[in-house]
């Protein structure tokens, strides 16, 4: 039998950067459709984690891939944003855009690898690339409870330090990883989780012209 082709990197780069776009539109008017019970969600920067890491997931086959992969699911997700918002009638400013670009050029890559050994890397890696995406949701859970829970609905930021926590179990019983690299997975987690806070609360975006 023959061996199915691979997927060829310009396609599933294109494949990954049209689905963001349309994702990214869809964040902002789900802006106006969501209960607020679930509002957050489409404010929510561990949604956007989520589906960037899923698209990565998707992509992944050399590391190289997956991380291209990651920082441009992010940054179409930003540019389908602005333009459903700007439709919508609320431009969004230079600040928003500088800081969430550098934020998918920075982050998106490190989203794309950790998907990329999740999916098939050693178990050092993959605990390391689980407790990244857990810890991104659990922090945003911490902050989203300790700084906006009077104007926002708690229990979405219950879920999404449940759900940070569910991702970690399930790689970890998924993968089968070893006692020391379930280990790291939890404190990777932690580590990732309390610097989430920390930066999230210093409002940088406040201080971009």
């Amino acid at each position: 039998m023959f061996a199915p082709a691979p997927r060829r990197p310009l396609v599933v780069l294109s494949a990954v950067a049209a689905a963001g776009l349309a994702l990214g539109v869809l964040t902002a008017y789900a802006q106006g459709w969501l209960p607020d019970e679930v509002g957050s969600l489409a404010n929510s920067s561990g949604a956007w984690t989520v589906l960037a890491f899923g698209l990565a997931w998707w992509a992944a086959g050399r590391p190289v891939v997956a991380a291209a992969a990651g920082a441009l699911a992010l940054l179409t997700l930003l540019a389908g944003y602005v333009i459903g918002a700007e439709v919508r009638g609320f431009p969004s400013s230079t600040a928003l855009m500088v800081f969430w670009g550098a934020a998918a050029i920075v982050v998106g890559p490190v989203i794309g690898l950790a998907a990329a050994w999740v999916r098939s890397g050693p178990p050092v890696r993959a605990a390391l690339g689980a407790g990244a995406v857990a810890g991104v949701l659990a922090g945003e859970g911490v902050y989203g409870l300790r700084y906006v829970a009077d104007t926002t609905y708690p229990p979405y930021w219950w879920g999404s330090i449940v759900a940070g926590v569910l991702l970690l179990a399930a790689v970890i019983a998924g993968r089968r990883l070893p006692a020391r690299a379930a280990a790291l997975a939890v404190v990777v987690t932690a580590v990732v989780a309390a610097a989430f806070v920390v930066l999230y609360s210093a409002d940088l975006i406040s201080v971009l012209p």
